[in-house]
């Protein structure tokens, strides 16, 4: 065992089953600030000796909403706050996959010139097949 997660260890033993769910395990110690390499040496130490019933870890995050993603500076003024409010909608929805949204983004920034607004996004959303309820009155064509 680590010595340097033996404290924690303990302590996980002590709070959670030894049949608990990974997945409950894994939403714990991603709480207490745990980042995903610590989460996976963390979860091996402790269920290494049951390595059948330890999921693959990627798979426990993909159920996981997407993170809060914050405007770079190059972003701020190019999107609308209408724009990047619904590109946070279809990110937190789970419609888009975390790297669809900065695909999304990036097509945004590479496809339209000046001010990307609510319709410019929207087409974008459209074209890559994220965005079905866009009116066609809504879309705008983008070069």
């Amino acid at each position: 065992m680590d010595d340097r997660w033996g404290r924690l260890l303990e302590d996980l033993k002590t709070r959670f089953a030894h049949d608990t769910e990974v997945a409950e395990v894994e939403a714990y110690l991603s709480s207490e600030g745990y980042d995903l390499g610590q989460i996976g040496e963390i979860l091996e130490l402790l269920y290494g000796d049951s390595a059948t019933e330890l999921p693959d870890l990627a798979s426990v995050m993909e159920a996981r909403p997407m993170p809060m993603r914050v405007q770079g500076p190059h972003e701020r003024g190019r999107f609308s706050a209408e724009a990047w409010g619904y590109l946070m909608m279809l990110g937190g929805s789970g419609l888009v996959s975390q790297h669809d949204f900065e695909q999304l983004v990036e097509r945004a920034l590479t496809h339209v010139e000046g001010r990307i607004g609510i319709s410019e996004i929207r087409a974008i959303a459209d074209d890559g097949g994220f965005d079905d309820a866009a009116a066609p009155s809504d879309r705008s064509q983008v070069h």
